[in-house]
């Protein structure tokens, strides 16, 4: 008791012998610029320790009074301009939980939104984008971005129809979480035109993967992988049933009462089914004067008239290199590799199809796609390419077919 009645008199023999004050061990005088200069290499200093109540219920607190807040773990000062409490750092009890990276949204040509869950106890997030799922290709400025403490964000200046892969990792003051799950997303495919149409020129690829059965789900988009594989999808793009591809509901694969659209050119008056905005499946007579411009406005030429592309069912074109199924097929080039010279920009690939009581089929040797043009009950129009043809197939199928989708824009 004697010596703290000692050192407060020292202190305050101290505070009138001069303007500053010094506390240490050593006698050391205080630092010139210091009104209170306090120096130890053992012990801290303690400021005063309270909870968010005990804070709120001081008195006109003084414009930068200084506490630690038990209640939030902060340490803060009080801003009396604006008659609040100021956070200035924060500690941490754990580094956050792995976040859920969730699939992609609003796809484009060249962007999309990456989407992932809240991670608890997260102040940022550091957000990958790669051209490959190894993430060793980054896409440039996404390589360990920090995003902030949000829950998407919009990717941009991408590649049309190229496939990217993200992840993210949730971050505080304690450190950064492991990576999330990867989520691949590909790109719309570029636009080809031939007239006034305007078409992507890959298959589209939407939706959960299931397997060899009935795509039954009328809650979200299913596909086919050919063999239940998914590179197959990633390759030659996914494998749909006729209900799907539009997006009516699963009883209209056998139906009499699906609607009847074949409209030329169609706008929005055919279905955007599993396209993108402004995009929609094309009609059977849509398609037809695709196939009539291929072979009748790029070189070589050939002479099929658009009625005959129209009204024939069966192979039709030039069975020449005019033909339109060798100008839209892939090149051995492309990979996947085809036989085609692909002048068209169309790419078809030989992804096959899968049959309509189930199985796969022909891939490597044909391509299959559907129109919006339903037939009968059961039965809408396709289109079929073939490794040892140049011409195209036009024809009836079973609607619970496995084939490909393209899209052609409003």
């Amino acid at each position: 008791m004697k010596q703290i009645i000692f050192l407060l008199a020292c202190l305050l023999l101290s505070s009138l012998l001069f303007s500053q004050i010094s506390i240490n061990t050593t006698g050391a005088n205080p630092d010139n610029s210091a009104m209170l200069d306090i120096q130890s290499t053992s012990k801290g200093l303690l400021i005063p320790r309270m909870t968010t109540t005990q804070r709120n219920s001081i008195s006109n607190p003084a414009n930068s009074l200084l506490i630690f807040n038990t209640t939030t773990n902060c340490f803060e000062w009080y801003n009396s301009s604006f008659s609040q409490w100021v956070q200035i750092s924060c500690g941490c009890t754990s580094v956050p939980s792995v976040p859920n990276a969730n699939a992609a949204s609003s796809i484009t040509n060249t962007s999309f939104i990456a989407n992932w869950n809240v991670s608890s106890g997260a102040t940022n997030y550091f957000l990958d984008v790669a051209t490959d799922n190894t993430f060793t290709n980054f896409v440039s400025g996404f390589n360990n971005l920090n995003v902030g403490n949000v829950t998407n964000y919009n990717i941009t200046g991408l590649t049309c129809g190229q496939t990217y892969y993200y992840r993210v990792r949730a971050n505080n003051a304690c450190g950064t979480s492991n990576n999330s799950n990867t989520i691949t997303v590909s790109t719309i495919g570029c636009t080809i035109s031939c007239g006034t149409q305007q078409w992507i020129n890959s298959n589209m690829d939407v939706g959960i993967m299931v397997n060899d059965g009935d795509q039954n789900n009328d809650s979200e988009i299913e596909k086919y992988c050919y063999n239940n594989t998914p590179s197959n999808c990633s390759n030659y793009g996914g494998l749909y049933q006729w209900a799907e591809a539009m997006q009516f509901p699963f009883n209209y694969n056998n139906s009499a009462s699906v609607p009847f659209y074949n409209c030329d050119p169609c706008g929005s008056g055919s279905p955007q089914g599993i396209c993108p905005s402004d995009y929609h499946i094309p009609t059977d007579f849509e398609f037809s004067r695709y196939e009539w411009c291929v072979e009748t406005t790029i070189s070589p030429t050939g002479s099929t008239s658009l009625n005959n592309f129209q009204t024939l069912t069966d192979w039709r074109g030039s069975t020449s290199t005019a033909g339109p199924g060798y100008k839209m097929k892939a090149t051995s080039l492309n990979s996947p590799a085809w036989n085609g010279n692909n002048v068209s920009g169309f790419k078809a690939l030989p992804g096959g199809y899968r049959g309509w009581a189930g199985g796969f089929n022909e891939i490597t040797n044909s391509a299959n796609f559907w129109t919006a043009t339903a037939n009968g009950i059961t039965g809408a129009y396709y289109r079929y390419l073939h490794t040892v043809y140049n011409t195209i197939y036009r024809g009836l199928q079973n609607r619970t077919c496995g084939y490909s989708v393209r899209c052609i824009k409003n």
